[in-house]
């Protein structure tokens, strides 16, 4: 959740996100059992420092609702997170003050013989700026990309 970091690295994450799933990918197609895994976070509050979307220094507090799914069957492999949460930023330059904020994410994820899709969507109003991120990365089944879309919008800094 570091909005600083979003802003300029997002392909690297996309790309760190894939190679980190597809070491769930099982090797062969072999196994007849389905995998099903869900994780929920309700209300997880976290705090860090850090700089916000605007290069701004402050402290955030975060309140974090997530839920996450994977099903892998050996064939087919699936990852979905959906993520809510709303923050407040206390900026270190007290004459910024003090901004509330909310923001959405849900990341895709599907791997199977054919290739790879990862599809990714981020929405957030942090005070007066808003931030949409919504990023496309597919490959076919020889790891050629063939969709690589990235649209990026950040106003009001």
């Amino acid at each position: 959740m570091r909005l600083a970091a979003q802003k300029g690295n997002h392909r690297v994450l996309v790309a760190t996100i894939a190679a980190a799933l597809l070491a769930f990918v099982p090797a062969t197609g072999a196994l007849a059992t389905v995998d099903q895994n869900r994780d929920s976070v309700h209300h997880e509050v976290k705090t860090g420092h850090d700089l916000n979307i605007c290069g701004n220094p402050g402290t955030f507090t975060f309140d974090v609702t997530s839920h996450t799914h994977t099903i892998d069957n050996g064939k087919n492999f699936v990852f979905d997170l959906h993520e809510t949460y709303r923050y407040t930023l206390v900026f270190d330059d007290p004459a910024l003050g003090t901004w509330t904020a909310h923001a959405a994410e849900s990341i895709h994820f599907v791997a199977n013989r054919n290739g790879d899709t990862f599809k990714s969507t981020f929405n957030s109003k942090e005070g007066p700026v808003q931030i949409v991120q919504h990023v496309t990365f597919r490959t076919d089944a020889d790891g050629n990309v063939t969709a690589d879309r990235t649209y990026e919008r950040v106003g009001g800094c």
